[in-house]
């Protein structure tokens, strides 16, 4: 697993990091109805390109598995799906 900063999200890569999202809400967050989670994730997209540091995991395949957003020196959000895991030193 490589960690990568991205300083340009493209359509391909907020999809994928879209899915990571869906995933890992959907197995952290059960008080989340479906209808909760596909309504919030509308702004998923709009919230990805406001991070002010985004750093994404990726596998041997160069597919994001994970990813962090980091905001004036603090860790603001992490996702990741489940098989993957992540060990964080700051």
């Amino acid at each position: 697993m490589k960690l990568i900063e991205v300083h340009e999200l493209n359509p391909v890569l907020v999809e994928q990091l879209l899915e990571v999202w869906d995933k890992s809400v959907r197995e952290t967050h059960l008080f989340l109805s479906d209808s909760e989670i596909k309504d919030i994730a509308k702004y998923i997209p709009q919230a990805l390109s406001s991070i002010a540091h985004l750093i994404i995991a990726v596998n041997n395949e160069k597919k994001p598995v994970a990813f962090m957003g980091i905001e004036e020196r603090k860790l603001d959000r992490i996702h990741q799906q489940k098989q993957a895991v992540l060990i964080l030193s700051v």
